[in-house]
């Protein structure tokens, strides 16, 4: 499969997700960004659904920032897949970093605003492919902990993953939609015509921070 754009992945997963959305309590959509915010923009057009942006950072490994230990998502919460490939202190260091970095994400895809309340809503996470799948994941468990709001469903909608990692997120969702779950996988800009990001200004008015 090779996709147009990540506007041309959104309104493919639009077309898996309109006959599950109308079963779903209050649902809305929580792009990852930055690639997840055009996806989830034509998604949330074309089902009428609320969209914002949920904030997730990588934990990249000592001496190898590319490859993915955990992350650390807005809300404070760590999620690590290999803690024995770093020490506390590198952990901790990495967070309070990638911290300090979600929250100038906060204002710039936000304008400052903390989440709407999200108890008794379904949550759908959207982002344009992953590779480990270590930001998804991360979100997911954030809403599977005992203090998180007691959300009605944890859904995802993901253009592109390699399959093991799609079998993997699945597991932590209630329901999971991917466009193409590829065992032979190299990147997530593969499956993509035209995969060049978006201003921030562009990202901003599809978020309706900014007037057209």
């Amino acid at each position: 499969m090779l996709l147009a754009n990540r506007a041309a992945a959104g309104r493919k997963l639009a077309e898996e997700l309109q006959p599950l959305v109308e079963n779903w309590p209050d649902p809305i959509i929580l792009a990852l960004p930055r690639g997840g915010i055009e996806v989830g923009a034509e998604i949330s057009r074309s089902l009428n659904i609320p969209m914002t942006v949920f904030i997730v950072r990588k934990i990249g490994a000592p001496g190898n920032p590319e490859y993915a230990i955990g992350a650390v998502a807005e809300t404070g919460t760590v999620v690590v897949s290999d803690a024995t490939l770093a020490e506390e202190r590198y952990l901790q260091r990495t967070k309070d970093a990638e911290l300090k970095r979600i929250e100038r994400y906060k204002e710039l895809y936000r304008n400052g605003e903390e989440l709407p309340p999200l108890d008794g809503r379904t949550l759908i996470f959207v982002d344009d492919g992953v590779a480990t799948g270590a930001t998804l994941k991360a979100a997911l468990k954030v809403f599977r902990q005992p203090d998180a709001p007691k959300v009605a469903r944890l859904v995802v909608a993901v253009a592109v993953a390699p399959a093991r990692s799609a079998r993997e997120i699945a597991k932590l969702a209630d329901e999971a939609v991917f466009l193409h779950t590829p065992a032979l996988f190299f990147a997530v800009s593969q499956f993509y015509e035209d995969f060049d990001d978006q201003p921030d200004d562009v990202l901003r008015r599809l978020l309706g921070l900014e007037d057209s």
